[in-house]
């Protein structure tokens, strides 16, 4: 599968531009992700798929990523969904995989005003939803909603897995870095969603899913709320070390206005290292979390809270330290890193983007390690 991926770098370089563009990934890019068997990594092998290691989420992404950020953004994405869907009642997986090995759902986050209200049998949500990358190539979208607790206090967190045809997708997403990933507005009217289609993520911590009765592999075991961030991480892995490749390629050859060989440079040769050594010690930490994650999972067992407010920990340091490295390489650039159309730029771009995803700020997670660290209770119930 990870070579599969690398296969399909040089056409992601080429295409990378256009994605920008059209802000969503090419339909030839999907086509040749589904043709390579790359949506299918973390799918049960009940309904199609491979039921790989949880690993991949993070090897593949950041291979796609060395071509196009956006695009690994989106395959991650998509990836760790139908390993969420995986987890739903059988019922509600019956109805997702009916066409297919290879559906595709988004997900969307509730924006100011969206309301989710539990009524018999299920819920009905109101109001628009926004950033569901990948949401042009999907069938499906997973609404992230927040329910009223009895009694008060933090509201209970629920996936809602809705089809298509009861939604609409409204075109707001124009953003500076991974604008090739689609991630546009969601509204709703009055949408029912069936209890065998959501899911309280906080009976996703590790151990036993309702998808489990079906699905006797690890992955339905797997701790989505404290591992699920990799998904963020690994494309900033991949914008990393496609902004270091494009550098490294370009300064092997170059000389300057003297004729002196760049790469001859003590500064370069500095900088390059430097920025090599953050990206592999950041892929390091998160392989050594997601190894973590399968064994917990083969287990059965849900991780203690010290180990999952670690790997989210790791998911917010690690992308910082690729953030880190690209800057190291900024000042190489000159001139030609401004350019819009410069690999370099664009990553360095997208590394910043990846880095606003609010499970993956540095500030916020910190904030839940340094709290345990002191013994103090850690106030997002979704760790």
């Amino acid at each position: 599968m990870i070579e599969r991926a690398r296969a399909l770098v040089p056409a992601l370089k080429v295409r990378a531009g256009a994605c920008e563009a059209a802000r969503r990934i090419p339909d030839a890019t999907h086509r040749e992700i589904m043709d390579a068997g790359l949506y299918r990594v973390l799918s049960p092998n009940r309904f199609g798929g491979y039921e790989l290691d949880y690993s991949l989420l993070v090897d593949i992404s950041a291979e796609l990523g060395r071509g196009c950020a956006s695009t690994a953004w989106v395959w991650a994405q998509l990836v760790a969904h139908n390993l969420c869907n995986s987890m739903l009642p059988p019922k509600g997986q019956e109805e997702y995989w009916a066409d297919g090995p290879d559906v595709q759902s988004a997900s969307a986050s509730p924006n100011p005003g969206a309301a989710t209200k539990r009524v018999a049998g299920g819920y009905v949500l109101n109001g628009s939803w926004g950033f569901a990358s990948g949401v042009d190539v999907c069938t499906w979208n997973i609404f992230l909603c927040f329910v009223a607790r009895d009694g008060g206090g933090a509201p209970i967190t629920v996936f809602c897995l809705a089809p298509a045809t009861e939604y609409e997708v409204v075109d707001d997403w124009n953003p500076v870095g991974l604008a090739g990933t689609g991630s546009k507005q969601i509204r709703v009217r009055e949408l029912f969603v069936p209890d065998h289609r959501t899911m309280n993520i906080e009976n996703c911590r590790g151990g036993p899913t309702a998808g489990s009765e079906i699905h006797p592999g690890p992955l339905t075991k797997v701790s989505v709320l404290a591992a699920g961030s990799k998904l963020f991480s690994g494309p900033a892995l991949g914008a990393a070390r496609g902004a270091l490749e494009a550098v490294r390629d370009e300064f092997a050859a170059r000389t300057s206005v003297g004729g002196a060989k760049l790469a001859d440079q003590q500064s370069v040769q500095i900088r390059l290292a430097h920025a090599e050594a953050k990206i592999d010690s950041a892929w390091a930490l998160l392989k050594r979390d997601c190894a973590e994650t399968m064994d917990w999972a083969r287990r059965g067992l849900e991780p203690p809270i010290e180990v999952r407010v670690r790997w989210r920990r790791d998911d917010a340091f690690a992308l910082k330290t690729c953030i880190e490295a690209v800057e190291l390489l900024f000042p190489l650039t000159g001139g030609r890193g401004l350019a819009a159309s410069s690999p370099f730029q664009r990553a360095w771009r997208d590394c910043h983007a990846c880095g606003q995803q609010i499970m993956v700020n540095w500030d916020v997670m910190m904030t839940h390690f340094g709290r345990h660290m002191l013994g103090l209770p850690i106030l997002d119930p979704r760790v």
